[in-house]
């Protein structure tokens, strides 16, 4: 995402769908038991693209900082995704293609 326009690099875009997946998966496991971390995850994809809607009327000085805290909240998720999806993956969980 950049402040003036919703573009997404494809490396973004890559790590963004690689994160979906495996949020998908995560919350398959354990009855649910991750509901919350995804539930996060997608909460703030919405915050994002809010943000992202309004950011090319917002000032230079708003949008540096902004645009950097909503990536960070995004990246955040996806990584205790990963983190949690991993542990799981260690102890033997069963992960379905679908």
């Amino acid at each position: 995402m950049t402040a003036g326009n919703a573009q997404v690099d494809p490396a973004t875009k890559a790590r963004l769908s690689s994160c979906l997946v495996e949020a998908k998966q995560l919350a398959k496991l354990r009855n649910g038991a991750y509901r919350a971390s995804v539930d996060e995850l997608y909460r703030n994809l919405r915050a994002t693209q809010s943000y992202a809607s309004i950011a090319g009327e917002l000032s230079t000085s708003t949008t540096d900082l902004m645009t950097l805290l909503y990536q960070y909240r995004v990246n955040d998720s996806c990584n205790t995704i990963s983190q949690l999806l991993l542990k799981e993956l260690k102890k033997g969980a069963m992960i379905s293609a679908n």
